[in-house]
């Protein structure tokens, strides 16, 4: 059976090494199952204290895909052979992947080519160089399952200009790569066809100094030489129509607008309708969530994002969602509620309640 993680130590001709990951599940779009983030998980502590690994390159199989999410069908089917705690076993170790990659002590590069979408997001959010290339489509599309965007969305969209983190979060919408770079999301354009060498020129790089500054070196070159590529902002163009919107002070304010919202392009199109056809419950809880993680650090937004996530999978509208979405696949989802102003203020403190009770967040010692 073929490994879905590979790792690779490559030589560098100044005697150190690279640590090469590929995340190696071309068929589901190299989504995220608990065995894989295990193994990175692992491999990546082990590489941290590791004094011959100088950087990390993170990259994925295939050309369609970086990571397409995490494996919420197995998730789902888990929870319905009656494991309740594979949700809390699945998402506190990939929390605790995505915090460790922030927290890193090595330059780490992730190469994302292709879709990159929830989990995907979580594991390139924290890289020191962010690389979005000539095929990259980033999006928290979330809401169309019946969850919000996780994996550190609530602190990295909270930064976003204009309130488009809530925007990301309510309409799922699509980014290109210009879109990823205007917005920080990445910080490196790089043509795909350049992968190959930019591994060889980080082999031929001088690691007897600094480590960081030999990673940029390799990375800006190749960067300098693809910036005629990149395509036209979406974000770009819309970004104050989007701000009017989202500045709206209740979120049944800011849906108004988007159901009044007459447009004719495709982009703005397809952005309202996921957010008037997803489920209601996750748009109330995204936006709830991004107001209370306003000023957490990083750390408090993956132990309160652990509570809401196991929630949505357990008591929430994930279940419905990805069967309807990928499972029969017939894109017709019986959301618990029709309308955001159905959605109870109970339900919404139940979703946001610690589902161990008492006993400690188990991401309280990260």
């Amino acid at each position: 059976m073929t490994e879905k993680v590979l790792f690779d130590r490559l030589d560098t001709v100044s005697g150190h090494q690279l640590g090469v990951i590929t995340l190696n599940a071309e068929r589901s779009l190299n989504s995220l199952d608990k065995k894989m983030v295990d193994s990175l998980y692992d491999q990546l502590t082990l590489w941290q204290d590791d004094e011959n690994i100088v950087c990390i390159f993170l990259q994925a199989a295939g050309e369609k895909a970086f990571c397409a999410g995490g494996d919420v069908r197995s998730l789902r089917q888990s929870v319905i052979d009656g494991d309740t705690s594979a949700p809390g076993q699945f998402f506190e170790k990939e929390y605790r992947l995505d915090y460790l990659i922030h927290t890193y002590r090595k330059p780490v590069i992730c190469w994302g080519n292709g879709v990159i979408m929830g989990g995907g997001f979580g594991l390139m959010a924290g890289a020191d160089f962010r690389v979005v290339t000539d095929t990259s489509i980033m999006a928290m599309p979330e809401i169309t399952i019946g969850l919000y965007p996780d994996v550190g969305g609530s602190w990295v969209l909270n930064r976003l200009p204009a309130r488009i983190g809530l925007f990301m979060a309510l309409t799922g919408c699509r980014l290109n790569p210009a879109d990823a770079m205007y917005l920080g999301l990445a910080n490196r354009f790089i043509d795909h066809a350049f992968r190959k060498n930019v591994i060889e020129s980080l082999q031929e790089a001088d690691w007897s100094g600094d480590h960081y500054q030999a990673t940029f070196d390799v990375v800006q070159h190749y960067s300098d030489n693809s910036a005629g590529w990149l395509p036209y902002s979406k974000i770009r163009e819309h970004r104050d129509q989007i701000a009017r919107m989202m500045e709206k002070p209740t979120l049944s304010a800011i849906i108004g607008d988007l159901k009044a919202l007459q447009t004719e392009d495709s982009w703005l199109e397809q952005a309202k309708n996921i957010a008037l056809t997803g489920s209601a419950l996750s748009a109330v809880l995204a936006y709830e969530q991004l107001k209370r993680s306003r000023y957490d650090s990083l750390k408090e937004v993956f132990q309160n994002e652990l509570i809401l996530s196991i929630n949505c999978v357990l008591k929430g509208d994930l279940q419905e969602g990805v069967r309807a979405l990928l499972v029969d696949k017939d894109n017709q989802p019986q959301w618990t509620y029709s309308v955001i102003e159905d959605v109870p203020q109970e339900k919404v403190s139940e979703m946001f309640t610690p589902p161990w009770g008492e006993s400690a967040n188990p991401l309280s010692n990260l």
